[in-house]
């Protein structure tokens, strides 16, 4: 459970047009109560986090709200071996209009809650030898909470996955037949359905314990336009490198009906530092990023993966790397692109990088990213045509903590991002600045408190632009 008071000289920051009224100072109080879990049974497993944040403004600039912050998620053996049951749930906060202020914490203005359940039945196992077989079907349910316009209302539905796959591991020669069908169903009645299909095979072989490299065929359609609803041809390539469980790279390049589509993923970890990078290519409706999108505790799961070889065990890797953030006052994440919610089908360019340090006194997370969404259509319902849909984010995040005593530490978030429309559309841009300072005391073993203050900056073309300073101070309690 945490409570905060804190006292802003702009509680409308980024809100509104340009040439927007003057700056209205107010205090804030939020209550968050949450609850993490993280457990493994002999059939059952559970993890993730809830948490359920309430803000009220003393003088009533803004509207006070209650918004659920969740990733939570369930995998259950129903039968050994063999059927497994997958199931989730997801709520998360974004910007509602890309080029305003930045959704953020301890604060209302231009916030939209997105929510998102998820349940899976999957069948997989090894035949005979180490043959392996996967059949599952994914299904989720997206909608909004809070949108204000009929483009973010009309976005949420239905997203469906069909993929089955089986496979011989490279020795040292290997195979694997895939197929995958999928569905978006958005909720305006107005939109048709996006069905997308396809089929592959990979041909691998192992050049040694570490390495192994393939290539990949096969084909697709999709009923998006026209011209698509036709099989075409997939080729490509793809390696992996895994020399240790502390250090993986796998990637792949082929040729798809938007062009090239690819993906690389790098991690590695030691004891003390962790990083890891991200390179990716490929269409989404929103529905379906949503489903994909990784887990937004970056800071958490770096300092997680430090902490394998110390604390093998998951569930109480789980409760150190809690304490730890709590006692050294750092965030569970640092920001990353926001998720456009729209009734849209696009090409998404994604590259993202991120490097965590430990030491005796010290700690250091630094990211940053750079994401291009397009149009995947020249033309139809879904190709907007918006600056909304259209345009690259860049942006960056540094998040430094000091042991000052036993009992208090001291952090500092320092983080910039820009979105800017695509060249070929109207000059819209948005630049946000922001930083804090904080220290925190443990006041007991289960127990801290922490003050610090705030300053944020926006600058835009399309949005109003504005400095807000803020000072808060606040409790935090673990049961």
């Amino acid at each position: 459970m945490s409570s905060q008071l804190s006292w802003t000289s702009n509680s409308s920051f980024g809100e509104g047009v340009i040439g927007a009224g003057p700056a209205s100072s107010d205090s804030i109080i939020e209550v968050r109560p949450r609850i993490q879990l993280r457990g493994n049974g002999a059939r059952l497993r559970l993890s993730g986090s809830a948490s359920l944040g309430g803000i009220a403004y003393a003088k009533n600039t803004q509207p006070g709200a209650v918004e659920p912050t969740a990733d939570l998620s369930a995998r259950l053996e129903a039968i050994e071996r063999l059927f497994f049951m997958e199931a989730g749930y997801r709520a998360s906060q974004t910007s509602e209009n890309p080029f305003g202020v930045r959704a953020d914490a301890g604060s209302t203005t231009n916030r939209l809650t997105t929510s998102q359940w998820r349940f899976s039945p999957v069948i997989e196992g090894v035949a005979s030898g180490d043959l392996r077989y996967s059949l599952r079907n994914d299904n989720t349910w997206t909608r909004e909470i809070g949108a204000d316009n009929a483009v973010a209302s009309g976005a949420g539905g239905y997203f469906g996955r069909v993929f089955a796959s089986i496979e011989q591991p490279p020795r040292p020669f290997g195979w694997r037949v895939e197929a995958e069908r999928s569905l978006t169903q958005f909720d305006d009645p107005a939109e048709t359905d996006l069905a997308i299909s396809t089929a592959r095979l990979r041909l691998n072989y192992a050049i040694g314990e570490d390495w192994s490299v393939g290539v990949r065929g096969g084909a697709e359609r999709n009923n998006a336009d026209p011209s698509f609803d036709e099989w075409r041809s997939i080729a490509g390539v793809e390696a992996r490198w895994q020399p240790s469980p502390r250090t993986s790279l796998s990637v792949f390049r082929e040729k798809r009906f938007f062009g090239s589509g690819w993906d690389l993923a790098f991690t590695h970890r030691q004891p003390r530092l962790a990083w890891n990078l991200g390179l990716n290519r490929g269409v989404d409706t929103t529905p379906a990023e949503l489903f994909r999108l990784p887990s937004s505790d970056n800071v958490a799961g770096l300092i997680d993966a430090m902490f394998t070889t110390r604390y093998p065990d998951p569930v109480e890797r789980g409760r150190i790397v809690q304490d730890y953030i709590a006692r050294q006052g750092l965030p569970n994440a640092t920001q990353g692109p926001i998720t456009l919610f729209s009734q849209r089908f696009s090409i998404i360019t994604t590259r993202r990088a991120s490097v965590a340090f430990t030491g005796v006194r010290n700690s250091l997370t630094v990211s940053g990213y750079v994401t291009r969404t397009e149009d995947a259509l020249d033309s139809g319902p879904l190709a907007t045509g918006l600056a909304a849909d259209n345009n690259t984010q860049k942006g960056a995040a540094v998040v430094f903590s000091h042991r000052l005593t036993p009992l208090a530490s001291l952090s500092t978030t320092a983080d910039w991002s820009r979105i800017r429309a695509l060249e070929a559309l109207l000059p819209d841009e948005t630049t946000q600045q922001g930083l804090r300072v904080q220290v925190t005391l443990q006041a007991a073993p289960l127990t801290s408190t922490f003050f610090g203050g705030r300053y944020r900056k926006i600058e835009s073309n399309v949005a109003a632009e504005g400095r807000e300073g803020s000072v808060y101070m606040g409790l935090d309690h673990r049961f």
